[in-house]
């Protein structure tokens, strides 16, 4: 999973909820190991820093320790709580694209249907309803 560069989101945050999503997995057990740096620079693409900052993001949620010599260890699963269906920004994004686009549909349709029955252009104003 290389970071998504439509999500707005910095690299690391998006790093971080994946390592988040495998420790939550079945994968993985407390006290495993999670992979070297080496090796999460080769899945992400990332520079070592940005896979630093990703780590201490869980390291400041209690999930893992980091151990010199040793490596990253698991040391908590995520808490489980209702939220975990809240889309990803990435997808709220392309829900609010959808929704804009469904509105600008149904604004077009409007504007005739009023040109229609007030005999008006689309750009034209309305007449006040209270005027009648």
């Amino acid at each position: 999973m290389r970071p998504d560069a439509t999500d707005r989101r910095p690299a690391y945050q998006q790093i971080a909820d994946d390592l988040r999503h495998y420790i939550a997995s079945d994968e993985v057990e407390v006290g495993d190991k999670l992979p070297s740096l080496t090796e999460l620079q080769a899945k992400y693409g990332r520079a070592v820093m940005t896979l630093q900052k990703a780590l201490d993001q869980l390291r400041n949620e209690g999930l893992v320790i980091s151990r010199q010599g040793e490596g990253t260890i698991v040391v908590k699963k995520p808490e489980a709580h209702a939220g975990d269906d809240v889309p990803s920004p990435h997808e709220l994004r392309q829900m609010f694209d959808r929704i804009n686009s469904v509105l600008d549909d149904l604004s077009r349709r409007v504007a005739a249907v009023e040109a229609e029955v007030f005999g008006t252009t689309p750009d034209e104003p309305q007449p006040d309803s209270a005027d009648h």
